[in-house]
């Protein structure tokens, strides 16, 4: 699916894996000091714009996320 947003984001993979946009994304089990996870990102206006693919290849594992927006997002309505 292609999710499009006016404004900038940040998300959290919380279960899952797949794809958002070109990058790989995987919700670790275990995280060991300094080692890499592919759980946060942070999507620019432009990408946000122009639309985000997020992909899931498992038939039975869902993609949840949370995405947090800052305050100055146009989609807010404040």
């Amino acid at each position: 699916m292609t999710i499009r947003d006016a404004g900038v984001y940040g998300l959290i993979l919380m279960q899952g894996h797949g794809w958002v946009g070109a990058w790989d994304v995987a919700t670790p089990a275990l995280i060991r000091f300094g080692q890499l996870t592919r759980d946060e990102f942070f999507v620019s206006e432009a990408a946000a714009r122009a639309g985000v693919t997020i992909g899931n290849p498992s038939a039975d594992d869902p993609i949840v996320m949370l995405k947090h927006f800052g305050p100055g997002n146009p989609d807010l309505g404040l």
